[in-house]
């Protein structure tokens, strides 16, 4: 099913542009720093999102991991600066955005655990940054 999810997310919002303003300053920080943008979405009454963001975002070792290549953004699934393009009905929710291009190159739905997550963004990192 998350696989099935994975597919939907990255075939459906990695066919347009983003037009997210919300994102300028974030797009030029990861521009100048050479890194890619993270988008966590969340939604407060939601179990697994508190769990990734106690096991992962608020790690120091997993923290300074993402800072080191990532511009780590977190939004409220409600919250209206959040771009269409990035709606989803399911959280937590991440996507891994370009910069340069603002398109989605990754979106994954769904509760990971920390070495798995990691992993993801690594990969997606070493492929846009050949």
């Amino acid at each position: 099913m998350r696989t099935l999810l994975k597919a939907f997310l990255v075939v459906f919002l990695g066919m347009s542009a983003l037009h997210a303003s919300f994102l300028e300053e974030e797009s030029a920080k990861a521009l100048r720093e050479k890194k890619l943008i993270l988008v966590n979405i969340v939604r407060d009454d939601c179990p697994y999102c508190r769990r990734m963001q106690r096991e992962i975002f608020n790690n120091a070792t997993y923290k300074k991991q993402i800072d080191q290549k990532f511009v780590f953004v977190s939004i409220d699934q409600d919250d209206p600066a959040l771009p269409q393009d990035l709606h989803t009905k399911y959280v937590p929710a991440n996507a891994i955005l370009s910069p340069s291009r603002h398109t989605i190159i990754e979106g994954y739905t769904g509760y990971m655990d920390p070495a798995s997550f990691m992993n993801i963004l690594e990969k997606a990192y070493k492929a846009e940054f050949k």
